[in-house]
């Protein structure tokens, strides 16, 4: 008896004995793999200072091991490490989690991602990774390859990998077409293709992925029709298709997808009428279907559109009125009904709708006064847009202490009065452009206390009057953009406002950056004279500073303070009175671009400090009476005759009357001159950039998003 218990310990001995040496010898395999894959990283952060064999396994960085001291989960998130995959962590037994998102990795994705039978999660989006998609896992539940530069199609072997339900491919270079094998993964829930080089058109086998709740591939060269059958996804929540090249109409039962919440059809060529069926979308929250040709009514059977928040109609050619359905929405809070071809007049059923903060209805034909309610929801409204309209009758004094308007476009209409004092009370404005009406009176002096106001254009009213030096003791404190011409206002320079413009000066480096001006759901848009060209910024960027004064009538000296606004990219004093020398000072603008003083009375010579003004792309003096040398050198060789013709007392180049005194070769090397500006406004748009960084840096830009919508990822 003894002794059978004897070899029945022996033997459980040696099998714990085989056991942990099984372990052992599996614990160092699975280190040299790490080991292996942190030799082809670059880790400068030293994350992965610990990944050594003095330290237990599973107390590395980002590694977590299961109860069998396994490793389970890689997690490297965000780490700023670069390098190459190495293909053995694919050979880890029982990883299941591989997350490397957000990294500086490259080169290709290792084949071994197939042998790995473990596997049910691989994030490597957000990187630099190269080459063709491999064949994936068939464990595989979830792959996100999202933002790399992978090349080459959408392999069809993708269809095998039946346990996928999120499928994240967008952000690369994939070209083709999408595979109809896709469908095979019937429990897929998430497809995201957007923003790849995608071509043909959408399959309709996509109907059979029942389980279907994203269907992303907007941003791509799909073609054709949107598929009937796409209406038989039932637990479809979003469905973008945005900026490809469909054609054809909505599908007549969209209003089948009764839990879509997320509907973006934008920047395509779709037309007919929106479908009557769209009232059976019950849960839909957004629904864009801006910049195609779609015409027609906007049906009031949109107040079936219950949870509806956000309603992007524009740019389209719907000719209705604007419906009144739009009061029996509880939610909405951005219309944007824009370049459309509307009538009639805002009905005032409008301003029942408690919680609306966006409202858009320019570009159209609208016509009426603007109705006082509005101002029922001022706490909430932040951007009031009905520029290019044909509203008369006086701006209402609707803005109360409560106002929260952050931006204010009026611009091109029939307006006419002065402007109304409440709008003091909107604290938070920041642009305001009532140009281009028949406003009368003086310059709004009370606006000058608003702390956020940076863009205020009254450009082409009727406003007069001499512009006093401020009483407060820091007026307009972030304005930056300040356009006043085409008005009747008279007396000297307006020194009292121009020299508290704060955020003109100091320029720093950091302004360099580019960003826009924008609410929470809107970017902000102003028309402008930049360069002589009256252009539309869609977006406004935030280091744009300008000051236009032109077609006034003001007089005197140009004062010495203008030197101080170091950051100014634009100034306009053209058509005035102005009498006297050009300041010396002007040549601290050192970051200008454009400059016309033409059409005044100035006198004496041209400073040589403007040669300072290295950005300088525009530049007209003509019909002063300014005399000597013209400046030669840096930006002074790209200017032509027309920067100095009136001015008979002016010699040197480019003028053919030379200087007495001028024995200067007068020539100009030919890579320098400026295209004539003549031409039409988007030619010059795209010359400025081949000027180089004088003009193309900020105003290629700048004019390149004239045309352009910026449109976000959903």
């Amino acid at each position: 008896m003894l002794n059978k218990r004897a070899k029945a310990h022996s033997l459980l001995s040696m099998f714990m004995f085989l056991l942990l040496l099984s372990f052992s010898l599996s614990q160092v395999d699975e280190l040299k793999l790490l080991l292996s894959f942190k030799s082809s990283i670059n880790d400068p952060s030293g994350f992965l200072s610990n990944w050594n064999s003095s330290t237990p396994l599973c107390m590395w960085h980002g590694i977590t091991c299961n109860n069998f001291s396994k490793v389970k989960v890689i997690k490297l998130i965000e780490k700023n490490i670069s390098g190459t995959i190495s293909s053995s962590i694919f050979h880890l037994s029982k990883v299941e989690i591989i997350d490397l998102s957000t990294n500086q990795l490259s080169g290709k994705i290792p084949y071994d991602l197939v042998s790995s039978l473990s596997l049910r999660y691989l994030n490597l989006s957000n990187n630099y990774l190269t080459g063709a998609i491999p064949n994936c896992s068939i464990s595989l539940e979830i792959l996100d390859l999202h933002d790399n530069l992978l090349l080459g199609k959408i392999p069809p072997q993708l269809g095998v990998c039946l346990n996928l339900k999120e499928l994240k491919l967008g952000g690369n270079n994939l070209v083709g077409r999408i595979p109809s094998s896709i469908s095979n993964i019937s429990c897929l829930q998430i497809l995201t293709l957007a923003d790849n080089k995608l071509t043909g058109r959408i399959p309709h086998a996509l109907s059979k992925m029942k389980s279907l709740e994203w269907i992303y591939i907007g941003y791509n060269n799909l073609s054709g029709e949107i598929p009937q059958e796409l209406v038989d996804l039932g637990s479809l929540n979003l469905l973008d298709l945005v900026y490809n090249n469909l054609n054809g109409q909505i599908p007549s039962s969209i209003g089948n997808l009764s839990n879509l919440q997320y509907l973006y059809l934008f920047g395509n060529k779709l037309t007919g009428l929106l479908p009557r069926s769209i009232s059976g979308l019950k849960k839909l929250i957004e629904l864009d279907l801006s910049e195609n040709h779609l015409f027609g009514e906007i049906p009031e059977l949109i107040s079936e559109l219950q949870s509806l928040e956000v309603l992007h109609l524009f740019s389209n050619d719907f000719t209705s009125k604007i419906p009144n359905a739009l009061a029996s929405l509880p939610h909405l809070q951005v219309v944007n009904f824009f370049s459309n071809s509307l009538t009639g007049e805002i009905p005032s059923s409008i301003c029942t709708i408690s919680s609306i903060e966006v409202l858009d209805l320019s570009h159209n034909n609208l016509s009426g006064i603007i109705p006082p309610c509005l101002g029922n929801f001022s706490k909430y409204l932040t951007i009031l847009d009905l520029h290019m309209n044909s509203f008369h009758g006086t701006i209402p004094e609707m803005f109360g202490e409560d106002c929260g308007l952050k931006n204010l476009n009026f611009h091109y209409n029939k307006l006419q009065g002065s402007l109304p004092r409440s709008l003091a009370n909107c604290r938070n404005l920041e642009m305001m452009d009532i140009g281009g009406n028949k406003l009368n009176g003086t310059f709004p002096y009370w606006l000058e206390t608003l702390p956020e106001l940076q863009v205020l254009v009254l450009r082409s009213n009727s406003l007069c009057g001499v512009l006093q030096s401020s009483k407060t003791i820091h007026p307009f404190p972030k304005l930056r953009i300040l356009d006043l011409a085409n008005n009747d206002f008279s007396g000297p320079f307006p020194k009292g406002i121009i020299k508290n413009m704060k955020a003109v000066m100091n320029f720093s480096e950091e302004q360099n950056s580019l960003q826009y001006m924008r609410g929470r759901l809107y970017f902000y848009d102003v028309s402008l004279i930049v360069k002589g060209f009256f252009i539309k910024l869609s977006n406004i960027p935030t280091i744009f500073t300008s000051i236009d004064l032109s077609n006034n009538n003001f007089h005197g000296e140009i004062p010495n303070v203008i030197g101080k606004l170091n950051s100014l990219k634009g100034l306009n004093l053209s058509h005035n009175s102005f009498s006297g020398h050009i300041p010396i000072s002007m040549g601290n603008l050192t970051n200008l671009e454009w400059l016309d003083l033409s059409s005044n009375k100035l006198t004496g010579q041209i400073p040589d400090q403007l040669k300072d003004m290295t950005f300088l792309a525009c530049l007209n003096l003509s019909h002063n009476q300014l005399t000597g040398p013209i400046p030669q050198g840096k930006q002074f060789s790209t200017f032509e005759n027309g920067s100095y013709e009136g001015n008979l007392a002016l010699c040197g180049f480019p003028l053919s009357k030379s200087c007495n005194n001028d024995r200067r070769k007068q020539s100009s090397p030919s890579f320098l001159k400026v295209a004539d500006d003549s031409e039409t406004k988007i030619n010059f748009g795209w010359k400025v950039v081949l000027m180089g960084y004088g003009c193309g840096l900020i105003f290629g830009v700048i004019i390149g998003y004239v045309t352009f919508r910026n449109g976000e990822p959903k």
